[in-house]
């Protein structure tokens, strides 16, 4: 399991953003920030071609 931010790391990061959030809200977001920062890496991963998907469609005509 990811480990979430430093506490002081996610409060320089929430003030430099100005989003006002209780101290509960804080530690319920900061739990997961792990969870989020590992999706981050792994969604800016770059991908070869092969990795799209094959899926395409044509829209119907107007009829």
């Amino acid at each position: 399991m990811p480990e979430p931010m430093d506490k002081p790391q996610f409060d320089a990061l929430i003030a430099r953003h100005g989003i006002p959030l209780t101290e509960a809200e804080r530690e319920g977001i900061r739990a997961v920030t792990g969870h989020i920062l590992a999706m981050a890496e792994r969604v800016r991963t770059p991908r070869e071609a092969g990795a799209e998907m094959a899926v395409t469609f044509g829209p119907k005509a107007a009829q």
